[in-house]
């Protein structure tokens, strides 16, 4: 709830400050507008009816096609594209999708099928062919054809799929047909034609750069066997698989270099072996381990030194039968030592023999080096030339090759675009669309009712539910007072006691005792922004409200310009309050006593010239301090605010309550907000606002959380 606070000041919970999309408020006011919105559904969907029923029927067909990235390989010769990646794969579709919609298509198949001639086509179409009388008219009139195909043409792709589905619109389903078959075939013949294209052009360059390759081959050949001639270098075949030639002096380096890097391997084998088994135990060594011998002596040793600790457990380390024992075991250990160092020295002498021949082999393929080198030296520009024939011979047989490919392909190109479906002559329209016509109207006149709201709620800022009271305006709402049912008067309700204007009244007044921390404000000032808006009768009820509760309640009525209060409250207006403040009449002469409910009237009295000045004077404000001293409460009926001054000067009065009126028939925003601020720049210490005159009966349709269920809650039972 909002509160608010004897500042003015308007303190709203976090909660109620969060957007939030009320469901109930926009409820009521499409309830507000449901007649606004009835009409403009309704012209909508009857004008989609009609626009459905006149429109002239059209005919979609479809045919589809399978189109391939990798081309179908005929002869074995055929080079096979890689796998593409995904994004390949769907780069290559989509441009297949572009060339379909492309503008020389829609060219290929208007000249198939004879669009260009005449207007056959437009008039086959329903569209309007340019006018003849244009200087250019062959050109518009090709241009509007072209455009005609492509805004009936539909080429889609439907995700992960290589299929296309081709489609033509027309009100002609023969014609929707042939046409899009046409289009097929026209897409297919020219892609081979477009292949083909590429082969005959591809053959011809080959066939150029073929004979300049012949050429630069055999001037090679003959500047190698020249050279090779004159400096008497002989180059024997080495038999390799690339089938080189080479000197003998590179052969036997070669096997040379082979045997001494196997040697060095051998070498660098047999060091590390021996640098691990030199200082390592005996048992460490994997030769020792494995030895059948060494491990049967140890099995002995084993079985010896088992049977001493027996004896040594009893007996003395010289008692006769343990000597002979320790003496075995130490031949055992002897032993052992023999063939460990026999295993050292066989690793050791396999090192020494490593290292040996590897020396040897790095002194032959030293000298080897040298002669290999001068023969190299001698031999360098025969290589040169040598490399120029072979680079000239692959050049040329790649070409020669690729030439008799493209001459076998040349007539056997393959299509990577293959027909999947014929289109056939559709049975029904695809357009007009009667539900779908119905459904954008439905959207449509929802629309336009929802601009013609959404304006409306801008321009008019009336207020049309208590809660607005609270929500946009920050004001405490007191009480809502409700409009007589039946056609009765408000007078002839208050004379009620159960009726709902009566209960309005008894739920402000208890509003009003707990608004201000001193319970009921001993001066109440009753205002509105405007005038008729119900405050002298709804200060004369909260009066007789007040005054059921035991309490004297005096009714000033302080609007000297149009003073109503001695007719809600039935009583004379012949000497007032404006006679008291001329020195006129007497207290006791001006005062008139209501219609029961322990409420005195004080009417204005004559009509005066000067009602601000007299509001504004001493004499008023002995006059109230005279009616606080006999009263209890004194209630001031005053005048609107806007326009006039006297509301300001009463809502100033020392120790005054204000309360707000706001018509539900005719409030506004901007006003109320006017008078409110008004009033706040003047002093008043403003209680609340009554919302006066609401129907009941119309709340529960407006969905403002006031309701109650319309009158029913306010009526006793039987």
């Amino acid at each position: 709830m909002n509160t608010v606070s004897m500042g003015g000041e308007t303190p709203r919970d976090a909660l109620d400050a969060r957007p939030v999309l009320d469901l109930r408020q926009l409820f009521g006011i499409a309830w507000r507008y449901h007649r606004a919105i009835i009409a403009s559904v309704f012209g909508a969907v009857l004008l989609g009816l009609v626009a459905t029923f006149l429109m002239t029927p059209r005919y979609t067909a479809f045919g589809t096609i399978q189109v391939d990235q990798e081309e179908q390989r005929i002869l074995d010769s055929q080079e096979q594209a890689p796998a593409a990646n995904f994004q390949e794969s769907e780069r290559f579709l989509k441009t297949t999708v572009d060339v379909l919609r492309s503008r020389q298509m829609a060219e290929r198949v208007g000249r198939e099928l004879d669009l260009f001639e005449g207007d056959a086509f437009f008039e086959l179409m329903r569209a309007s062919a340019p006018n003849p009388e244009l200087a250019n008219y062959e050109q518009a009139r090709n241009e509007a054809i072209v455009k005609l195909i492509h805004d009936n043409l539909q080429v889609s792709l439907a995700n992960d799929s290589r299929v296309v589905t081709i489609g033509f619109t027309s009100p002609d389903p023969e014609f929707s047909a042939r046409f899009v078959n046409n289009f097929i075939t026209n897409f297919l013949r020219y892609n081979i034609e477009r292949r083909l294209d590429k082969s005959v052009y591809a053959r011809d360059f080959l066939s150029e750069q073929l004979e300049e390759a012949r050429q630069r081959l055999q001037r090679a050949e003959r500047a190698a066997n020249d050279y090779a001639r004159n400096s008497g270098v002989v180059r024997l075949p080495s038999g390799s698989a690339d089938g080189s030639e080479s000197t003998l002096t590179a052969v036997d380096l070669g096997r040379y270099n082979e045997a001494l890097t196997n040697a060095r391997n051998a070498r660098i084998a047999a060091q590390s072996r021996w640098e691990q088994v030199r200082d390592a135990p005996a048992l460490a060594i994997p030769e020792v381990a494995g030895n059948q011998a060494l491990q049967s002596l140890y099995g002995e040793r084993a079985k010896l030194a088992a049977k001493l600790e027996q004896e040594l457990a009893t007996k003395q380390a010289n008692h006769p039968t343990v000597v002979p024992i320790r003496q075995e075991l130490s031949e055992y250990d002897r032993q052992i030592e023999r063939l460990t160092s026999g295993v050292r020295e066989s690793i050791r002498d396999n090192f020494l023999t490593a290292q040996n021949r590897e020396n040897e082999l790095i002194r032959r393929v030293s000298g080897l080096v040298r002669e290999n080198q001068r023969e190299r030296d001698d031999s360098v520009q025969l290589n040169t030339l040598l490399r120029e024939v072979e680079t000239s011979r692959q050049l040329y047989d790649g070409l020669l090759q690729r030439f008799r490919e493209m001459s076998a392909e040349a007539n056997i190109t393959a299509n990577n675009v293959q027909q999947i479906d014929v289109a056939e002559p559709p049975v029904k329209p695809s357009s007009p669309r009667l539900l779908l016509n119905l459904a954008l109207a439905l959207l449509g006149g929802m629309g336009l009712a929802a601009a013609y709201i959404f304006f409306r709620e801008q321009i008019d800022d009336r207020i049309r539910s208590p809660g607005e009271l609270q929500d946009r305006l920050g004001v405490k709402l007191l009480g809502i007072t409700p409009v007589p049912k039946d056609g009765a008067t408000p007078e002839e309700a208050m004379q009620d006691p159960k009726s709902p204007l009566s209960e309005a009244f008894y739920s402000i007044r208890t509003a009003l005792q707990f608004a201000d921390a001193g319970g009921l404000p001993g001066k109440l000032l009753v205002t509105s922004s405007q005038k008729e808006e119900g405050k002298s009768l709804t200060a004369y009820g909260i009066a007789c409200a007040i005054g059921d509760l035991g309490k004297s309640v005096v009714l000033v009525d302080c609007d000297l310009r149009r003073p109503t209060v001695h007719k809600k409250a039935g009583v004379e207006n012949g000497r007032g309050m404006v006679e008291l403040l001329t020195g006129e009449a007497t207290l006791d002469e001006a005062l008139k006593s209501g219609t029961g409910h322990q409420v005195s009237v004080l009417p204005a009295g004559s009509i005066a010239t000067n009602p601000g000045d007299l509001l504004a004077s001493d004499r008023f404000a002995a006059l109230l301090d005279d009616l606080e001293a006999r009263f209890d409460i004194v209630i001031l009926d005053a005048p609107p605010v806007l326009g006039l001054a006297d509301a300001v000067i009463l809502s100033a009065l020392p120790q005054a309550k204000t309360m707000m009126l706001a018509d539900a028939q005719g409030a506004t925003r901007g006003r109320l907000r006017g008078a409110i601020e008004r009033l706040r720049a003047g002093g008043a210490d403003i209680l609340g606002v009554v919302f006066s005159r609401y129907d009941l009966s119309k709340s529960r349709f407006a969905n403002d959380g006031y309701s109650y269920g319309g009158y029913a809650y306010y009526e006793y039972e039987a």
